[in-house]
């Protein structure tokens, strides 16, 4: 009995060595040079190399239904993103996942706000070109009523939402939306300097840090992210606009409101 379990324990012993030489020997034609090879599943794909990039534009946003991608419905982003695709900065994937090449801008705009100035950010295939002929490029694939006016490399860590330090927008109207009840709203209608006087103390009551619960939607009246601070708000002095149409001059006035950022509907709201 002892015997017969010896014999097997030996046999056993003598399988592990023969199989524990088989893999050495198999190691050992895999090494050249000093290194040892690595066996591959298949060609891998060449890593393209990408860097950041700022982006200067400027639209009129009547046509569009915002500054974000929404489905169905078109959109700043939406233009800007199928004219990257064309010119083969990005993929198909990465046109329906913006967040894959890290695609950031400086505010979101509502539905019909225009923009003189907003930055843009994201990741594109490494090259010096986009600085040179970027924004040439991508202006003769949008639309007239959104404009490239830059494009440069920027540093890894850049984004333009977290890097934007205030945000300024501006309101024109004609200044008859101020008149009393009393007053004929039409273009023959003058703005004094005390209702300017008087608007600027209304909206001077704005700045500082309030609740915008009121101001916005979809939120609950203690939700933390509904406090702004607004450093500014002022009325600019009137001017003129000829319409070509009725012949005749109608005065304007600015609304300029300046703060750390806003929440959907606020300004327009604040108005």
């Amino acid at each position: 009995m002892l015997k017969r379990l010896l014999q097997r324990v030996v046999a056993t012993m003598t399988k592990v060595a023969e199989v524990a030489e088989s893999r050495s020997e198999a190691v050992l034609h895999d090494v050249q040079s000093g290194k040892i090879e690595k066996h591959s599943a298949g060609t891998a794909k060449d890593r393209i190399k990408r860097a950041r990039y700022a982006m200067l534009l400027a639209y009129q946003g009547r046509e569009y239904f915002g500054m974000q991608v929404q489905k169905d419905h078109p959109t700043i982003e939406g233009q800007l993103i199928n004219a990257m695709n064309k010119l083969g900065w990005i993929t198909e994937e990465m046109k329906e996942q913006p967040n894959l090449f890290h695609f950031q801008r400086a505010a979101r705009t509502d539905r019909a706000v225009s923009a003189v100035r907003q930055i843009c950010s994201m990741e594109l295939p490494r090259s010096d070109e986009y600085s040179v002929t970027g924004a040439s490029e991508l202006n003769n694939l949008l639309p007239q009523d959104i404009r490239v006016i830059a494009m440069c490399r920027a540093t890894n860590a850049f984004h333009p939402q977290k890097m934007c330090c205030a945000r300024t927008y501006s309101y024109t109207l004609p200044t008859f939306a101020f008149a009393k009840p009393t007053q004929l709203t039409n273009a023959a209608f003058r703005i004094s300097k005390e209702t300017i006087d008087e608007i600027n103390s209304v909206l001077s009551i704005y700045k500082g840090t309030h609740n915008f619960f009121n101001y916005t939607s979809r939120r609950e009246f203690d939700d933390r992210s509904c406090h702004r601070y607004i450093l500014s708000f002022e009325c600019g002095e009137p001017f003129l606009f000829h319409d070509d149409i009725r012949n005749e001059d109608v005065e304007f006035i600015q609304l300029t409101v300046k703060g750390q950022s806003f929440i959907l509907h606020q300004i327009r709201k604040m108005v």
